[in-house]
């Protein structure tokens, strides 16, 4: 029976540059980067000779996200457009979402659109909703939730 979340992963092609995106740039705590070569992981991934570079950063209100870029085998990108099966993203509940947006505009961070306010679900209050990518341009949803 499954009882929690534990954790969920995004693999990058820089950890260093992804750890400037959810640390510095969205302020979320995160380990130190760990260099794990070792058979029992190889195995837990299923790639013999298999070399990871491994950061966890800590969620708000639980859990834990890891970032992994393999150093060996090197990845290949993939197209990421959210309409893609397979591709995931991740949403932050915010507060002041217009203030979030136009500061981390003003760092650069590319948005694919201004907040959108519409009807939450089950036409609960209204959410401001604003997606923008993030390294190897993972999705990133910010939600503001009023009323």
């Amino acid at each position: 029976m499954i009882r929690a979340v534990d954790h969920f992963s995004f693999t990058v092609s820089n950890i260093e540059k992804a750890l400037h995106f959810f640390r510095d740039q969205l302020g979320l705590p995160a380990s130190h980067i760990m260099e794990v070569e070792n058979k029992e992981v190889q195995k837990i991934v299923g790639m013999p000779g298999a070399l990871l570079r491994i950061s966890i950063v800590t969620m708000p209100g639980g859990g834990s996200m890891e970032l992994i870029e393999y150093v060996r085998p090197e990845g290949k990108k993939i197209d990421s457009k959210s309409c893609n099966p397979g591709v995931a993203h991740i949403a932050f509940e915010v507060e002041d979402i217009e203030h979030i947006y136009r500061n981390l505009s003003d760092k650069g961070v590319p948005f694919v659109n201004p907040p959108v306010w519409a009807p939450g679900n089950n036409s609960t209050g209204y959410w401001g909703v604003s997606y923008l990518k993030g390294p190897d341009d993972i999705t990133v949803e910010l939600i503001e939730k009023k009323g």
